[in-house]
C-alpha cells in the first residue's frame, strides 16, 4: 500500500517534493489555500520597475498522481497524526510543513497604514504595483528603504531595493533630488560581514546613506516619520519597508514565539518525528528564508523519506542585484562564511535567468543543472579559492 505523505503548502520546496517523490510509492496530497504559484523574486522588478507578474496554477505544477485540496490547514497535530482543516481532518502517514512566512504589519503602529498607502515588494502583486505607482511618479525628496525587524524572508531583497530605486531616481533624472537612507536592525548594511564588505562600499558610492542599529518601533504615517527603539525618527517621502515575517503557527506544540516550527537544522525533522518534517521559510533554522534554501532542503527531505540518512548543511545561495545589470551570489553554510563573491554582469543574467527556468526547475526538470551548479559553486571551495589569491 502506498504511504500517505501530505503536504502542507504549496510553496517551492512543496512543489519540488511532491515532484521528486511523485513515482516513489507515495499517495501524495498537496494542501495549500491559494491555487496560484507565484515567482515570488519578480514582486522587486513589478516593484521599481513596472514589470508584470508571473505566475501558475499550482495545479499545472504538480504531478499528475499527485491530489491538490485548495483549502486551509488550521492545525496540525503530531502525536495524533492528524490534520484539521477548515470543515474537515485527515490523518496522513508522513507530513511535510511548507507554509513559508508571512509579513504581520500589526507588530509595528502605523505599518499597515504605511502599507496601505505605499504598498512593498513582500507580500503580494498588488502591493508591488502600488509600491511602483509611487516609485514611478516619485518627484525627490526623502526615501527610506530597508528591513523594520531582524525576521524576514530574503535577506538580500532590502538591498535590492535600495540599489533598484536608486537606479531609477537615476533613470528619471530625480537622483539630485532624492536622499536616499537605508535603515536596518543590524550592526551592517548585510549581516554577513563579507557580503557587507561588497555592498556597503557599493551604497556608499551611489550615495546611499546606511543607518544600522535601527530597530522600527513606530510609524506615523500623518507626520511621515519612522522612529526606532532607540529613540531616532526619520523623516520620508517615500518608504519602502520589508516587515516583521511570522510563520503559520499552525503544528501544535512545536511553534516559536513567532510561529515558525520549531525544525532539527539537519534532519529537517519536527521534534523527535520521525514521520514529520518542515522546509523552507516555515523552520526557525538560523539560515536564508529563500527558495533556493527550500529547493536544497526538499532534496533532503525527499531522501530522508526513501530511508537515507541525508543531512542539511545550511547552505544558502541567494542572488542580490545591485543595479547597472550586475549582480552577485550570498553563498555560504553552516560551516562556511559567506563568500565574497564580486557582483559581475554574469551573475545578474543568472539571477534574471531563473525567470525563464523557474517553473520547470519546481517541476525538478532543472535537477542535473542546478547539481551541476551547485558543486561547482561549493562555498568551501569558493573561499579556498579566494584565500588562495588572496595569499598569492
Amino acid at each position: 500500500m502506498a504511504k500517505r505523505l501530505v503536504i502542507v503548502g504549496a510553496g517551492d520546496g512543496g512543489v519540488m517534493l511532491a515532484n521528486r517523490l511523485a513515482s516513489k510509492g507515495f499517495d501524495i496530497t498537496v494542501i495549500d489555500k491559494s491555487n496560484k504559484h507565484y515567482f515570488q523574486p519578480w514582486l522587486l522588478h513589478i516593484a521599481f520597475n513596472g514589470a508584470k507578474e508571473k505566475s501558475i496554477e499550482q495545479t499545472k505544477l504538480l504531478p499528475k498522481n499527485s491530489r491538490f485540496m485548495l483549502d486551509t490547514v488550521k492545525l496540525v497535530d503530531l502525536e495524533n497524526r492528524k490534520i484539521v482543516l477548515s470543515n474537515s481532518e485527515m490523518d496522513y502517514d508522513y507530513v511535510v510543513v511548507d507554509t513559508g512566512s508571512f509579513g504581520d504589519y500589526s507588530k509595528i503602529p502605523g505599518h499597515m497604514q504605511l502599507y496601505q498607502e505605499f504598498g512593498d515588494f513582500h507580500s503580494t502583486t498588488e502591493a508591488a504595483q502600488r509600491l511602483w505607482k509611487k516609485a514611478s511618479t516619485f518627484a525627490g525628496g526623502k526615501a527610506i528603504i530597508g528591513s523594520t525587524y531582524p525576521i524576514f524572508k530574503c535577506p538580500p531583497s532590502p538591498l535590492e531595493a535600495a540599489f533598484l530605486f536608486e537606479e531609477l531616481t537615476r533613470k528619471r533624472h530625480v537622483r539630485s533630488q532624492t536622499q536616499i537612507t537605508f535603515i536596518t536592525p543590524f550592526p551592517r548594511a548585510y549581516p554577513a560581514e563579507p557580503m557587507n564588505e561588497i555592498v556597503e562600499p557599493i551604497m556608499k558610492e551611489r550615495g546611499i546613506n546606511i543607518v544600522t542599529f535601527f530597530d522600527v518601533e513606530s510609524i506615523d504615517p500623518a507626520k511621515h516619520t519612522i522612529t526606532s527603539l532607540e529613540g531616532d525618527t526619520l523623516q520620508y517621502d517615500f518608504a519602502a519597508l520589508v516587515p516583521p515575517h511570522v510563520g503559520a503557527g499552525i503544528v501544535k506544540d512545536f511553534c516559536d514565539e513567532n510561529g515558525f516550527v520549531k525544525t532539527d537544522k539537519e534532519t529537517l525533522q519536527i521534534g523527535n518525528f520521525d514521520d514529520a518534517y518542515c522546509i523552507g521559510d516555515a523552520t526557525n533554522i538560523s539560515t536564508s528564508k529563500s527558495g533556493v534554501t527550500a529547493h536544497l532542503e526538499s532534496k533532503i527531505v525527499a531522501q530522508r523519506l526513501l530511508g537515507i540518512d541525508a543531512r542539511f548543511d545550511g547552505r544558502t545561495n541567494c542572488p542580490m542585484e545591485v543595479g547597472g545589470h550586475k549582480a552577485t551570489f550570498v553563498i555560504g553554510s553552516y560551516t562556511q562564511p559567506v563568500v565574497k563573491l564580486k557582483p559581475s554582469t554574469f551573475n545578474y543574467f543568472l539571477k534574471m535567468g531563473m525567470k525563464y527556468g523557474a517553473w520547470q526547475t519546481l517541476r525538478t526538470k532543472m535537477d542535473f543543472v542546478m547539481d551541476w551548479y551547485f558543486a561547482r559553486t561549493d562555498p568551501a571551495k569558493l573561499n579556498a579559492k579566494l584565500n588562495k589569491q588572496k595569499s598569492s
